[in-house]
């Protein structure tokens, strides 16, 4: 099967609408091998990846939604870019420079993902270039989103012709210093979407993480971290998912051999099943590994492309960013971008075979 005869590519007719007086869109990106990326500009999400498997057959290995409502009323993170901040800032609010920053709980008491009024509820500008290049932006308002001073974002979805998508961004602050953390929240299946498998079957490595951070009540980060010698998550030697129970746990890396802003391989997931590999690549200093235990567990099903059922396990994020709740724990790195103090990015996502 070739990519010009996959039945199932998203039908970009379904994504044209509008949110908040913005349009919405579907764009789509390829490169020579076949390879095709899926993205709406409503919370620059990613909703389709179509790769090979070691026999040459290509399939969706990205969860997703295949028309605009879903995406408005489905899983609000679902293949989301994630900002302003990523993760839970525990009570919805910090102190920054002496002034207390009060946040819009959106996880019970807490706000996560940059809150009600963050980046994957927001229609971006967006701007196709050429077959394998999409740009978007978007400017965080500390009146919409309570977050001190405005942030400028812009973000370039690139497809290479190895099979990897480079996501690249850079968030300037315009006036006032602030917090921020950015990432990709896409959810993987190395076997492919359509028939609701389970990731029990894949292998991860994260090597070079060393210790998870510490957490309290409602999964906080306390500013602490922990060891991974004898961590039921120990992800330094390739660990099968199915053989360990749900991990949503944030891993900070080990920095790059030498000083500078290379990505570095952070993790590795392999499933024997189809034979696809995806290798992670970033800049950034923290890996969140989270195994979609809470995927799917409200009452009303979640429907994926295809009427699939989202269910627990059903995929596996691999989101590097900064540490969560940082703004509370004066003991983590801090991410405040200034003035003069842009915060520039990588991630790839590279996918192969064996």
């Amino acid at each position: 099967m070739t990519i010009h005869t996959f039945p199932h590519l998203l039908d970009p007719a379904r994504f044209e609408g509008e949110v908040e007086g913005r349009p919405t869109a579907l764009y789509m990106l390829r490169n020579a091998r076949g390879m095709v990326v899926a993205v709406t500009n409503l919370g620059a999400k990613v909703l389709q990846i179509v790769v090979p498997d070691r026999d040459g057959t290509f399939d969706d290995v990205a969860l997703g939604y295949d028309r605009l409502a879903n995406v408005i009323t489905g899983s609000p993170s679902m293949g989301a870019f994630v900002g302003r901040y990523a993760g839970r800032i525990g009570g919805a609010r910090f102190t920054l420079n002496g002034h207390e920053h009060r946040l819009t709980p959106n996880a019970g008491a807490h706000c996560t993902h940059g809150g009600p009024r963050g980046a994957r509820h927001r229609a971006f500008e967006a701007t196709q270039t050429n077959a394998h290049t999409l740009q978007l932006r978007h400017r965080f308002l500390s009146a919409e989103d309570q977050f001190p001073g405005t942030l400028d974002l812009a973000l370039t979805y690139r497809l290479t012709e190895d099979n990897a998508l480079v996501i690249e961004h850079e968030a300037i602050a315009l006036d006032e210093p602030g917090p921020a953390s950015f990432t990709s929240h896409i959810y993987f299946n190395l076997d492919g979407v359509r028939q609701g498998q389970r990731i029990d079957s894949h292998v991860l490595h994260v090597p070079s993480a060393h210790e998870v951070l510490a957490t309290g009540a409602d999964d906080i980060a306390t500013g602490e971290c922990l060891s991974l010698d004898g961590h039921a998550h120990d992800l330094r030697m390739p660990q099968r998912l199915g053989a360990l129970s749900d991990i949503d746990r944030s891993y900070p890396l080990a920095p790059p051999p030498t000083p500078g802003t290379e990505a570095r391989l952070c993790a590795h997931l392999h499933s024997p099943v189809s034979g696809r590999t995806l290798d992670v690549w970033t800049t950034e200093p923290l890996l969140q590994v989270y195994t979609a235990g809470q995927l799917g567990v409200a009452p009303k099903a979640d429907l994926g492309k295809w009427g699939v059922q989202h269910r627990p396990r059903s995929a596996v994020c691999l989101e590097p960013q900064h540490f969560p709740n940082a703004p509370n724990c004066p003991a983590l790195p801090q991410n405040n971008v200034a003035p003069g103090r842009p915060y520039r990015a990588t991630t790839v996502y590279r996918f192969g075979t064996v």
